[in-house]
């Protein structure tokens, strides 16, 4: 009796197929592991930004300068002999007449009258019959203030008389146009610093 070979070509097979499984488990593993989801690169690449920062009413430059008015100017002159029928009786019995200038812009109402006045170096108003007792004299206006009921004006240059009667008419005549133009009942005049009145006394 001839003894039973028992075939390899089965148990080879079978061990063949248990190889080739345990590899393809293996890489398997390896393929999950590298398949893990890549992290986002979504996120935007745009800064944000603030909204502007509303702008001030504050940083608007202001004025300095001051604004502009415009009105009729009022200057005064002299009714010789008059005896205070016209207006304000001053000086040797003579009268101070207020007249109007034409629409005039200014931003200092005081500066322009003054300022008007001396600039007329005409002995007479026109045909008004008026005397200007500031004719003669080479005044400008510097500044003025005011101070309660006073309106101070100083003026550089000369004064200049033509005698005694003449003395209140210079100085009434730019007192109360200063006095009108401020709004005040009281008026002081200085010339080169000196009080007009004292001004004038020593011509």
């Amino acid at each position: 009796m001839r003894p039973q070979r028992i075939s390899q070509l089965p148990i080879a097979f079978g061990l063949g197929i248990l190889f080739l499984a345990a590899g393809c488990s293996a890489n398997g593993g390896e393929g999950a592991a590298e398949s893990s989801a890549p992290q986002s690169t979504s996120q935007s690449s745009i800064p944000s930004q603030d909204p502007p920062a509303p702008v001030s009413s504050a940083t608007a430059s202001a004025s300095s300068s001051a604004s502009a008015n415009s009105a009729s100017l009022t200057l005064f002159y002299v009714a010789v002999g008059d005896a205070g029928k016209a207006g304000p009786e001053i000086g040797c019995g003579d009268s101070l007449v207020a007249t109007e200038t034409g629409p005039t812009e200014f931003t200092n109402q005081v500066e322009a009258s003054i300022s008007a006045l001396l600039a007329n170096d005409a002995e007479e108003l026109g045909s008004s019959g008026l005397r200007n007792a500031l004719a003669a004299s080479d005044l400008e206006y510097v500044s003025s203030m005011v101070d309660g009921d006073v309106v101070t004006v100083r003026l550089n240059g000369a004064v200049s008389s033509s005698g005694t009667c003449d003395d209140p008419r210079i100085v009434e005549q730019l007192k109360y146009t200063a006095m009108t133009a401020a709004g005040t009942g009281q008026a002081e005049i200085l010339v080169e610093g000196e009080k007009i009145e004292e001004a004038l006394s020593s011509k």
